[in-house]
């Protein structure tokens, strides 16, 4: 136990800057969202809330609740499956942060559109709807970001880096951290699936 929490302290110690990237770009993306809400003009607001509307019809007694639970599993796995694969390269540290911003931006925009056209409803969904799979998996994309980063710099700088750390043993660390995170992807995508359409057929 004492040894896990070393390595966890030398981790956070030697990966405090990337960490604050990587939170930097996602706040960012969270405030540039949110205010993205407010540029748009009349047509744009009313054909995202008529779509908006026609989404959540849809979410019946009928709904294939094993379908949309696949759907939110592909979705997470091909958005982890980027971030690992573009750790891979030398040139993945802007991509990455590109792709944490954008998630910070889908959220924002998302959270911000929903309580100034719903008001209270817009609140609840905010709460019961978006909440609940993004306390699984911004975890994971905060950590996975972070994780492809430093093998990035990891085959930029080489392994003396590490106090030379072969890449096959770094490689491994690397694979299983990201096994660990689609567990949470996983469980992110079971509430998406089953647990939030709940909620919408609920406030609906």
């Amino acid at each position: 136990m004492t040894k896990i929490k070393q390595k966890i302290i030398q981790h956070l110690y030697g990966s405090w800057w990337v960490y604050l990237f990587v939170c930097v770009c996602f706040v960012a993306g969270i405030i540039f969202g949110s205010l993205g809400v407010n540029i748009l003009d009349e047509k744009q607001i009313s054909s995202l809330t008529a779509f908006l509307d026609r989404g959540f019809s849809q979410f019946d007694d009928s709904l294939d609740l094993a379908l949309t639970t696949r759907q939110a599993v592909v979705k997470n796995f091909y958005n982890l499956g980027k971030i690992f694969a573009l750790g891979l390269t030398v040139i993945g540290f802007p991509l990455i942060l590109a792709i944490v911003f954008t998630r910070g931006f889908a959220l924002g925009f998302t959270v911000a559109f929903l309580i100034k056209e719903k008001t209270l409803q817009g609140w609840l969904l905010a709460l019961l709807v978006v909440l609940p799979p993004n306390l699984l998996s911004l975890p994971a994309y905060i950590l996975s970001a972070v994780t492809a980063i430093n093998f990035s710099l990891y085959l930029i700088r080489g392994r003396d880096s590490v106090r030379g750390v072969p890449i096959t043993q770094y490689f491994m660390g690397y694979l299983l951290v990201m096994l660990g995170l689609a567990v949470l992807m996983l469980g992110a995508a079971l509430i998406e699936g089953y647990i939030s359409p709940l909620a919408i057929r609920l406030l609906n």
